[in-house]
């Protein structure tokens, strides 16, 4: 994905709207629509304002991180972060036995 895609992408996700986004990371609104859009690249240091407003970090909107498109999905696992890590534990052993069965699945069908 682009930087553009995923300032957009991170932005909905967050339900905010692009005034809402420039207005709580201090970025000229003509400026983000244009990142948006792709026709101009925001340089580091807006980037960086974009990605604290947005609760993520920079390298994210770098596509250096893992992107989880499904917004519900989305929300769930941030949810899931803030559980203690016994809690987190067994829902990463759920989710591993149902992706091996996912994957059995594909594998003799």
């Amino acid at each position: 994905m682009t930087i553009a895609e995923l300032i957009r992408l991170y932005r909905q996700q967050r339900n905010l709207s692009q005034t809402e986004l420039a207005s709580k990371s201090g970025v000229n609104l003509k400026s983000l629509s244009r990142y948006e859009l792709g026709t101009s690249i925001p340089p580091a240091n807006t980037l960086k304002d974009l990605a604290d407003a947005m609760g993520v970090s920079a390298d994210a909107l770098l596509g250096e991180e893992a992107v989880i498109k499904d917004k519900e999905l989305f929300k769930k696992f941030e949810i899931i972060q803030q559980m203690d890590e016994e809690t987190k534990k067994i829902i990463t052993n759920f989710l591993d036995l149902t992706i091996r069965d996912f994957k059995a699945k594909q594998a003799y069908s």
